[in-house]
């Protein structure tokens, strides 16, 4: 079993060196044409476009009307395995971007602040790497890509939707970027974690 873990590890090192590149082209890319909550219309076909070609895929399109999920070995091999779900947000912020790298933003008064593009690319990457070791893999992993994040509900029309379901996810995980956060290292919490804002007035 060690063997094999080790194994493992080595061929995802492999993969994710070989995906970064693509990766890093694809967040720039994504930076620089940011879309507001329920109008992700390019965003959409870019992520959509991407998806169908990658390998093994068993694709939902326009989940919550601009959301996608794609599912990689649908058919659970072993029931000792859950079902795993990763997912990302797609949606941009109203804020003029006054940045002047050559991946600033082109859509006037909108821009990915909060690092959205960033989360798109990466699961987009985890997406090829895991497709490309899916003959290990011994239960189903969705990838979900969610439209509306920023207060709009789009999780909430998802999961209405049937995106946790056939098959149904045991356990999903959610990643953000974060600037406090030292490059190589990574925080971790079990559990729901900004999992909403609240708002508040002070007189």
């Amino acid at each position: 079993m060690f063997k094999i873990e080790e194994k493992l590890k080595k061929m995802v090192a492999i993969e994710v060196d070989d995906v970064i590149p693509l990766v890093t082209k694809l967040r720039l890319n994504l930076h620089k044409y940011p879309e507001l909550s329920w109008k992700e219309f390019e965003t959409s076909k870019v992520v959509l476009d991407f998806l169908k070609k990658i390998p093994g895929l068993e694709i939902r399109e326009n989940v919550a009307k601009l959301g996608h999920v794609a599912t990689l070995n649908p058919v659970r091999i072993d029931p000792r395995f859950p079902t795993i779900a990763l997912r990302t947000d797609m949606d941009a912020l109203p804020i003029l971007e006054k940045n002047q790298f050559a991946h600033r933003s082109e859509n006037k008064d909108v821009m990915h602040a909060c690092g959205h593009d960033g989360h798109m690319a990466n699961l987009l990457g985890a997406t090829i790497v895991l497709s490309k070791l899916r003959e290990y893999l011994k239960a189903p992993v969705k990838f979900i890509f969610q439209p509306a994040e920023e207060g709009a509900l789009g999780g909430k029309v998802m999961c209405e939707q049937g995106a946790l379901d056939s098959p149904n996810v045991d356990f999903i995980f959610g990643l953000h970027g974060w600037p406090a956060t030292k490059v190589g290292e990574i925080s971790l919490k079990e559990g729901p974690l900004m999992a909403s804002y609240n708002e508040f007035e002070v007189t």
